[in-house]
């Protein structure tokens, strides 16, 4: 997505939602069709995998892509059934500074597309949107948030995303606890190894192992907060059968120790 159009957005004028925006786990038999878009729409996949076609352009969906649609496209969406979708949709009108209706500058496609390599810090960003009225002022500081973050991510990261090494990543996300090694992501990608790590690093900002690391760390600090699952329960789950071992990983991408985090949970 051209970072312009949103940048846009944030200097010349603001959003003006004309429904509340949802947060919506997709039922196996859920799509979307619309023939004519009466306003802005912006889609963000937190899961799952599908198919977007707009105007009758196709384009995957895939976690952590965030999709800005126009006024006026015709728009049809489906999920995959074997990976269910969790979306987060706003529909809105843009207002200029006068509190008129406003149009973003002209461009040739009907939607653009950002990948977001931390999806994840966008979630609660995004409940934080859905729990608040749009007149209360919180919400307007989340929406706003939410957008510059997304402009930030379009004008450092445009072109980065890989097709191939996203099936890679995606198969990281599905299976945290696999003893995976490059080689083996390398083929879940289709790629030669280096090739598939020079793409990954790219893409994610780090390197494959890497950031497999960092996702177990993120999906235990999670458990700890959100389970009643022993420590050792949950490193077993995330493959490390070492206890000590994953306490030190723990501390030094975290940074508390693991015990800490289970004692005072609003870490």
């Amino acid at each position: 997505m051209p970072h312009h159009d949103l940048q846009w957005i944030l200097e010349h004028g603001k959003l003006r939602l004309t429904t509340p925006p949802v947060l919506y786990h997709c039922e196996p038999i859920w799509s979307w069709n619309v023939d004519s878009l009466p306003e802005h729409a912006l889609l963000l996949v937190l899961e799952g995998r599908g198919q977007l076609t707009v105007n009758g352009a196709a384009s995957d969906l895939r976690q952590g892509i965030c999709y800005f649609l126009k006024p006026g496209s015709k728009v049809a969406a489906q999920q995959n059934p074997s990976y269910p979708l969790f979306l987060f949709l706003a529909r809105f009108d843009i207002l200029d500074t006068n509190g008129k209706l406003a149009a973003l500058p002209p461009g040739e496609r009907p939607f653009h597309s950002v990948f977001i390599r931390k999806v994840r810090s966008l979630e609660t960003l995004a409940e934080l949107v859905v729990s608040h009225r749009s007149n209360d002022p919180l919400f307007q500081d989340a929406i706003n948030m939410l957008i510059r973050l997304l402009v930030e991510e379009a004008a450092r990261h445009a072109g980065d995303f890989d097709s191939n090494a996203y099936e890679a990543l995606h198969a990281i996300e599905n299976d945290l606890a696999r003893k995976w090694t490059v080689a083996a992501l390398a083929q879940e990608a289709q790629m030669p190894r280096g090739a598939f790590a020079r793409s990954f690093r790219r893409m994610m900002n780090e390197p494959p192992i890497h950031y497999v690391i960092r996702r177990r760390m993120e999906e235990a600090k999670r458990q700890i907060q959100q389970s009643s699952l022993s420590i050792e329960e949950i490193a077993i789950n995330l493959g490390y059968s070492d206890l000590s071992y994953f306490r030190k990983l723990f501390l030094e991408r975290i940074g508390y120790p693991v015990e800490s985090i289970r004692e005072n949970r609003e870490f």
